[in-house]
């Protein structure tokens, strides 16, 4: 059994929640799973005991929050000794007007850039529309934007579009599938004297 490490950044706790189905799945296999907040303290937890890192955030005005960028770029060597994979949560997968996919993709590929993290898995999730948790001036502008992308406008009730089945098979998916390692180039033999390009 596999002993899992899922890292994650929420905002109004939303991410947390599909961080916490997914260690209940994986726990449902037997594996060991533990969670931290990458904006709280961790500096007590031995990182390298574990052997498969899913680590994921909430998308705020098209990026991520700093602190998982900062947890990427601290571990980042660790993090490509493992499998480990990234999940994105975002309205745009909802959008019933334009290619969510496509957009929250750019995102994802942007964070990846900058950072230097190559995980084997990515995993684009839809989030939600918490109106009641957001302030006045957040609710006006999420309302239209939601407007805009075809979706859901009454600002008395909260909405959610996740697929709670689809996080759960993700997640059971990564861990039990086979041992990818990140997609970064890795040497060949010194003998060899060349460089494997990395996998497409």
């Amino acid at each position: 059994m596999a002993n899992v490490l899922i890292v994650y950044v929420t905002r109004l706790g939303h991410t947390q929640r599909i961080a916490a189905r997914m260690a209940q799945a994986l726990r449902a296999w037997g594996h060991g799973v533990e969670l931290i907040d990458a904006e709280q303290p961790y500096g007590g937890l031995k990182l390298d005991r574990f052997d498969r890192f899913i680590v994921g955030a909430p998308i705020l005005a098209g990026g991520y929050p700093r602190a998982v960028a900062r947890f990427v770029r601290k571990h980042r060597a660790l993090l490509e000794q493992v499998p480990s994979a990234f999940f994105s949560v975002g309205l745009a997968i909802a959008s019933r007007t334009h290619d969510g996919r496509a957009q929250t993709q750019a995102v994802v590929d942007r964070f990846l850039k900058r950072t230097g993290f190559h995980p084997a898995h990515v995993e684009l999730i839809a989030g939600g529309l918490p109106y009641t948790k957001y302030n006045f001036l957040i609710r006006f502008v999420m309302r239209r934007i939601a407007e805009k992308e075809g979706g859901d406008t009454d600002t008395t009730r909260d909405y959610e579009y996740t697929d709670w089945d689809a996080v759960e098979q993700f997640a059971v998916d990564f861990v039990n599938g086979p041992v990818v390692l990140p997609n970064v180039a890795r040497p060949r033999p010194a003998a060899a004297g060349r460089h494997l390009r990395p996998a497409t």
